[in-house]
C-alpha cells in the first residue's frame, strides 16, 4: 500500500471537491450565506469519522485509511463549526481515490 496523504492534504482535498460540487448540491441561499461569510467564519475541519458511514457507503470504513472532513461556518462566540454545509469522507491512500459527501438539507 502506498505512503497516505497527510490529514491537511486530506483537508485540502476535501475542501476543493467541496468547492467544485457546491453549486450543484447546496441550495442557493446556502452557496450565497458560505461564499460571503467564508473570509470572516468559514472553515474545513477534520473530525473523527463517523460509525454512520458505512451505511451511506456500503462498505466497512477503516478509519486509519479514511478521513471525515466537515465544510462550513464557525460560530463567532465559540469557534465551533455550527453550521455544516458537508460532511466529506475521503481515501488517504494515493492509489484509491475515493470521496463521498453528505450534503445540508433543509
Amino acid at each position: 500500500m502506498a505512503e497516505l496523504i497527510s490529514y491537511d492534504e486530506a483537508i485540502d482535498t476535501a475542501y476543493d471537491i467541496f468547492l467544485e460540487m457546491a453549486p450543484d448540491n447546496l441550495e442557493p441561499a446556502d452557496v450565497i450565506l458560505f461564499t460571503a461569510q467564508f473570509e470572516e467564519r468559514g472553515a474545513a475541519e477534520l473530525v473523527e469519522t463517523g460509525d454512520d458511514w458505512q451505511e451511506q457507503v456500503g462498505f466497512e470504513v477503516n478509519k486509519e485509511t479514511y478521513a471525515e472532513v466537515r465544510v462550513g461556518l464557525v460560530n463567532e462566540q465559540d469557534d465551533v463549526l455550527d453550521d455544516v454545509f458537508a460532511r466529506l469522507l475521503i481515501s488517504r491512500d494515493p492509489e484509491n481515490k475515493f470521496c463521498h459527501a453528505l450534503w445540508k438539507r433543509d
